[in-house]
């Protein structure tokens, strides 16, 4: 199969056919026929009727074998139960694609499963491909193509082509998107309703319209991948093409429960893994499929960001520093403007208003209305002309010449090369202002949070487009330890013993069986010590009773050895393989380093704040493995509570350096032993100085595939 030039026919045929045709706009057969003649569909139109001649004026004929020309895609809605029989005959009469709208397949449990498996069979053996079942179909504006029966194109005059691609697992959504588009003023190039994905699916459609032309930008809106390997290369080869990708993704709580439980595996759910892996293919993940829309259409009308310092204008000073105080709610900055750009506003403001956010209202002192609009630009351009300006956000509220503002913010957007996005809150006296961007195709903001979740996400493409080499995966001496090691899971010894083969510095420790050896060993590492139960079934320690702290004599160890004994019988059900002996380790700070093995993406790794609180704060960052030490220092900073690595309430700062180069190592073990390795934890990993040690560590492995074989 070749899905792209697959792909390129189905999305422009030369002719289509309506199965089911019908003059009346409320059946599905006649709402794609209309759709088909109300928008120019240059190509030939076959409506396949059982009883008519003709409809909507044009030749019917019984059925699809009786076309009087070969057909490149048929659309079909029948019910699920004849559905194999109407596909059947398709692929017969040599039909190139078929979109099924039909819905009862596979989304509705295994009898379902089986009749789409049944409709994929019989297409493969005549080589038919098919969109569907459970889906809306497609729209093609550049081609003059509606294959669908939205009902949002009945609202329309015209298809509304631009350089938006859309593929969508929702048909509903497609049509809304469409809807909303065409109000705002966003133009699409393509835009899909995958449905089921029997056969062509997402994939295919980015890796297409990777290379299409007419697309600038990709939209998906996505509730489970079939493909991720093609997957993640279609959106390399976007990126590639210097075409961003935007997705919205459904289903962002945990999914299932674990099979043994643990931090990382609690942490790292199925959304966390794919917003990642997103993260490292450059992908911008949206909460809101509309945003998402408005993102692309500024993309693709004003270009992308070169840089992410923000720079904001109005005419209310109450205005921008609402603006200013949204922007540093989403992580954003307001731009620095340099001398030279600062001496250049000389021409328009008092020195004492030369710096960011820009009040307009000041410059209005000493101009006539006749020039506001040329000055207004003027600024506007002094400004966007800074080398640290990325983008602009201009706020109109209500005010003399607000049509002749719109106007020079637009100019001034276009004149840059950069985003300025527009707010527009002047209500019913912001109209004319309203039109003239329209009239430009300029797109406008009823809101300011809305302006600043798009900001958000335009430097969310930037800083993801920053470039940054990923890490081959090291060469690690593993056989040895790992002969020695069970399959299961890993008490915390074992772990530390695959960690310090991976070259991770870990606490020096002792297994002690009984109260006596406990207090042997303790003497020889040297007081204090830490004492923790261990058994292969005790997940959390702390949560047992099983650790004692700060145990500075000999009779210390006995006791806390006896007690930790009896608790951990006693809420555990557990009886002790004896107690780790450990040195004590002062901390300024405490880390979470963790990995996981997903069937979908492979190795990641999490870094976090740890602890015993760590899944309260779930204050995590997660990254595909391996990283590199310069990597794992970026997830840490981005952190909520990064800034107690600075020195918190009079504790030192910590080597930031050195937590990365443990965090780049246990990534690498992580990315050498891949699905072998199903889940570390270590935690919590202590800080003191440029010293980073691992104190508690566990760990799952599986059996070497090449063993079980």
């Amino acid at each position: 199969m070749q899905p792209r030039a697959d792909i390129h026919r189905f999305l422009n045929p030369q002719t289509v056919a309506v199965i089911g045709a019908s003059d009346d706009s409320g059946k599905f057969g006649g709402r794609v026929l209309e759709y088909l003649l109300k928008f120019g569909f240059p190509g030939t139109i076959v409506p396949v009727n059982a009883r008519a001649k003709t409809v909507r004026g044009l030749p019917a004929v019984p059925s699809i074998k009786a076309s009087p020309r070969p057909v490149d895609v048929a659309i079909m809605a029948v019910p699920a139960d004849l559905a194999l029989a109407a596909v059947k005959e398709c692929a017969e009469s040599g039909v190139g694609a078929c979109i099924l709208i039909t819905a009862q397949f596979a989304e509705m449990g295994e009898e379902g499963a089986r009749r789409q498996a049944e409709i994929v069979r019989v297409a493969r053996e005549r080589g038919m491909r098919l969109l569907g079942p459970n889906c809306l179909g497609y729209v093609n504006p550049h081609a003059r193509t509606a294959m669908s029966s939205t009902l949002s194109l009945s609202a329309i005059s015209a298809l509304p082509a631009g350089g938006i691609g859309v593929v969508s697992q929702s048909g509903a959504l497609m049509g809304s998107l469409i809807a909303v588009g065409e109000e705002i003023g966003a133009g699409f190039s393509a835009c899909v309703s995958v449905g089921n994905q029997c056969d062509l699916e997402l994939a295919d459609f980015v890796d297409y319209l990777a290379d299409d032309p007419a697309t600038r930008a990709i939209c998906l809106y996505v509730e489970g991948l079939l493909s991720t390997d093609r997957f993640l290369a279609a959106v390399d080869r976007a990126r590639a093409n210097g075409k961003p990708v935007l997705m919205a993704k459904a289903g962002r709580t945990e999914s299932g429960a674990r099979a043994v439980k643990s931090h990382t595996a609690s942490l790292a759910g199925s959304h966390a893994v794919l917003q990642a892996v997103c993260e490292a293919h450059g992908v911008v993940l949206m909460d809101d499929a509309f945003d998402m829309l408005a993102v692309a259409q500024c993309m693709t009308r004003l270009g992308r960001m070169q840089g992410d310092g923000i720079a904001v204008f109005s005419g209310s000073g109450g205005g921008n520093a609402l603006l200013a105080d949204g922007l540093s709610d989403h992580g954003l900055r307001l731009a620095n403007l340099s001398a030279a750009t600062k001496d250049s506003l000389g021409a328009f403001l008092p020195e004492t208003h030369r710096h960011l956010p820009i009040d307009v209202g000041v410059m209005r002192q000493g101009l006539g209305s006749a020039g506001y609009g040329d000055a207004i630009a003027g600024l506007l351009g002094a400004v966007m002309a800074d080398p640290d300006v990325g983008a602009g956000i201009h706020l109109l509220t209500t005010q003399p010449n607000m049509e002749d503002v719109a106007r020079s913010v637009a100019h001034a957007s276009a004149a840059s090369g950069k985003p300025i996005l527009f707010v527009n809150v002047g209500g019913k006296a912001g109209e004319a202002a309203r039109a003239a961007t329209r009239e430009a195709n300029f797109p406008s903001f009823a809101h300011t949070q809305d302006a600043v979740r798009v900001a958000a996400a335009l430097v969310r493409d930037f800083r993801l487009r920053q470039p940054a080499a990923a890490p081959a995966v090291a060469e690690l001496a593993l056989d040895n330890v790992l002969a020695d090691l069970p399959t299961g899971l890993l008490n915390e010894s074992e772990t530390k013993l695959l960690l310090a083969a991976a070259g991770v510095p870990v606490t020096r420790e002792r297994l002690a069986r009984d109260a006596d050896e406990a207090v042997r060993i303790a003497a020889e590492i040297g007081f204090p010590v830490v004492l923790k139960a261990q058994a292969r079934a005790l997940s959390h320690k702390s949560d047992a009773g099983g650790v004692a702290l700060g145990l500075t004599s000999a009779a210390a160890v006995r006791d806390a050895y006896v007690a930790i004994a009896e608790r951990v019988k006693r809420h555990a059900g557990l009886v002790l393989e004896g107690c780790l002996v450990q040195e004590m380790v002062a901390a300024d700070a405490e880390i979470i380093v963790g990995t996981q093995w997903d069937a979908q993406f492979g190795a990641t790794v999490l870094v976090g704040i740890g602890g015993t609180m760590v899944e309260l704060l779930k204050d995590v960052k997660l990254a595909p493995a391996p990283v590199d030490a310069a990597a794992a220092v970026r997830m840490l900073r981005s952190l909520k509570l990064a800034a107690l690595f600075e020195g918190y309430r009079g504790k030192p700062p910590i080597d930031v350096a050195a937590v990365g180069t443990m965090i780049a190592r246990i990534s690498q073990l992580a990315a050498a032993l891949g699905p072998r390795l199903r889940e570390l934890d270590a935690n919590p990993l202590l800080v003191a100085g440029s010293r980073a040690i691992v104190a508690d560590a566990r760990a799952v492995l599986e059996q070497n595939p090449k063993e079980a074989a």
